[in-house]
Parts: structure tokens; sequence; C-alpha cells
């Protein structure tokens, strides 16, 4: 792993060490091979560190990078929403059409809502992928409900391991979701606790692809540590809707 992660001069410095070893062993009754094997090991290693050091900073700098072009997308997408919003409520009031107005606005401070309870959710890196889920995804709606309160942060578990979870449940669906060939494909996340465990439910409604090994994909990314229930049949429902209720198990 240690070579894997070392640079191209990282290994000549290392290998460099092949010099001043076979200088003590050709010349090991004298003790000046000693010294610059020692001189030039201290070096190499000196060499080494430095460069490994750059390297992880041009890593952290791409990371960064990577951060703030996500950002400004996000910033950019939501911007583009609202700036659609506020058309359509412009156009409305030119109208005087004040129901239809209201509607709209209603419709905007629920969403603001919901993005600020999920800016609230307690783990940043999920957070992050819920708000940003409109700009890398064009296939489906996600729409995020959290029962009031819950911070998933203060809840008995780890929370790196819990966002990593739900972030794979829902990417489930999103891979699966294909383009919808009329209306919307869309994904209701809904998150409460409940005693003794995490209640997750995903209400889908539009196409999957491979539809019947969803239930064995979403299994694989809880790793034996919940339960799904498939909650209504979909031949209750429409064809193209389905509700998955999953329980996470939190340690007393």
């Amino acid at each position: 792993m240690m070579f894997r992660k070392m640079t191209l001069w990282g290994l000549a410095a290392l290998l460099s060490l092949t010099l001043p070893a076979a200088a003590v062993f050709i010349w090991h009754r004298s003790w000046w091979p000693l010294i610059v094997f020692v001189l030039w090991t201290s070096a190499a290693f000196a060499v080494i560190g430095v460069l490994q050091r750059r390297k992880h900073r041009e890593q952290c700098d791409r990371l960064l990078m990577h951060g703030h072009l996500s950002a400004i997308r996000t910033l950019s997408h939501h911007r583009h929403d609202w700036m659609n919003e506020l058309q359509i409520v412009y156009g409305y009031l030119r109208l005087n059409k004040l129901d239809k107005a209201v509607e709209v606005v209603d419709r905007i401070r629920g969403r603001m809502e919901q993005d600020s309870r999920l800016s609230q959710i307690g783990i940043p890196e999920l957070a992050a992928f819920l708000l940003s889920f409109r700009t890398v995804c064009d296939t489906m709606r996600l729409d995020v409900d959290i029962q009031d309160g819950l911070h998933l942060d203060r809840l008995p578990c780890e929370a790196e391991e819990l966002s990593r979870t739900i972030i794979g449940l829902v990417n489930v669906i999103r891979f699966r979701a294909t383009l919808p060939t009329g209306g919307e494909n869309v994904l209701k996340l809904t998150l409460s606790q409940t005693e003794g465990d995490l209640k997750i439910v995903m209400d889908y409604y539009g196409e999957l692809a491979a539809s019947d090994s969803v239930v064995d994909e979403l299994e694989k990314c809880l790793q034996g540590k919940g339960q799904i229930d498939q909650g209504k049949e979909p031949a209750e429902q429409s064809e193209q809707a389905r509700t998955m209720v999953i329980h996470l198990p939190l340690p007393a």
C-alpha cells in the first residue's frame, strides 16, 4: 500500500539506497561506507517525506476544488429554480390570479423549509448529498421529509456509516430510474425515529430498470444491519408505484 501511494521520484529515492548498501557490502571493513549509508538514508527519507507532503497537498487542493465546483453548481441550480418560480409568480400576478400566485409561494416556502431541515440534519456529508441531488440526477426528483427535531448525529450509531447507508439506499433507486416516457419519477424519502430504530420510508413512483432485484440491492446496502418491509404491494397501487420501509435498529 505504501508503494502504491509513493510518487516515482519517491521510489527513485528509495531505490537509490541500493548504492550505499552495496558500498557497505563491498567495503565492509571500512568505516566510511556505513557513514555514507546513514547520511544517504536520511536524505532519501527526507526527500520521500517532502514528496509525500506535496502529493497530499495536491490531493487536498483537488478535493477542495471539487467541493467548490459542486457548491457552485448547486447554488446555480437553486438560483435557476428560484428564478423559474419567481417568473411563474410574476406571470400569475400580471394576470391577477392571486390564488395561483399564493400556491406557488406556498410551494417555494415548503421547499425552503425542506432545505433548512436538510441543512440541520447533523451529518454534513449526507446533507450535502441531499441538497445537491437535483444537480447530479436528471432521471428522478428526490423529496425528503425529516421528522421534526431529528438530528442524525445525535443518534446512538456511527454517523459516517449511517450516512453511507442512506446515500447507498437512495443511489440504488437513482441508478435504476430510467428517463420517464411521461410524467416524472419521484422518490420520497421519509426519516423518522421510532422506539428502538430509525425508520426510513422510500416511496417511489416512476419507471425502474430491473425492478425485481431492487430489494436485493437495498439489502446489500444494509449489510444485514436492518430490515426491509415491502409496505404496500405494487398491485395495490399503480404499476409504477412501490413503497419500501426500512428499519435500522439503534443501540440502546
